[in-house]
């Protein structure tokens, strides 16, 4: 379907959200999740996240080899650089999912899976809701509530399991950042300096 005709459905305010989210799961059966990722916009405009003790939108910019992306959010600097992620190591979600799976905390729910009810546990006030979670590649999800210093955590297993390193291939710089998050950051940072120090001698 034409994107622009979708989106034009999808923005009828005589949509439901029960309209919405089958939209949705149609898109993401046809492989077409340039399509949903239109419909979660829409989602998240009509039914936006309450609660959250920050100010609204934080401008970040990320970057993935030689390319930077300047966001609005941290969301979406977030979810543009698992994209990249995904784009370099097309099998990323299932190495990283066989990974967690090993660790055995499968119960307390997950970062991404192909089924959104897996990325909360069964008791969670965030089962079913699309607020809390955007589609990704190959028919995955994420799980988008997240603080600014738990999105890099995840960056950075992520980029564990596909082999890329932080600041060398990759970054992930919030305006405003936390202290905690600079903190983490700074020392990522510092732990790599000292391997690589500790492998050249």
């Amino acid at each position: 379907m034409d994107i622009a005709r979708f989106e034009a459905l999808a923005r009828d305010p005589r949509r439901t959200i029960a309209d919405l989210t089958t939209m949705k799961e149609n898109a993401l059966a046809k492989g077409r999740s340039d399509l949903a990722r239109i419909v979660d916009e829409v989602l998240r405009e009509r039914n936006p996240t309450k609660g959250r003790k920050s100010g609204g939108r934080t401008p970040t910019t990320a970057t993935f080899r030689q390319t930077t992306q300047h966001c609005e959010t941290g969301k979406d600097a977030y979810l543009w650089l698992v994209d990249q992620f995904c784009r370099f190591r097309p099998r990323l979600f299932e190495e990283y999912a066989l990974l967690h799976s090993r660790a055995g905390s499968q119960s307390r729910g997950r970062r991404f899976a192909r089924d959104p009810k897996d990325l909360f546990p069964a008791d969670s006030s965030r089962q079913g809701n699309p607020s809390f979670y955007s589609s990704v590649a190959s028919g995955w999800y994420a799980d988008v509530n997240l603080s600014h210093d738990e999105k890099f955590a995840t960056l950075i297993q992520l980029s564990y399991v596909a082999g890329l390193e932080y600041e060398k291939d990759w970054d992930f710089k919030v305006l405003g950042a936390t202290q905690e998050l600079i903190e983490h950051q700074q020392s990522v940072a510092r732990a790599r300096k000292l391997l690589e120090e500790l492998l050249a001698q």
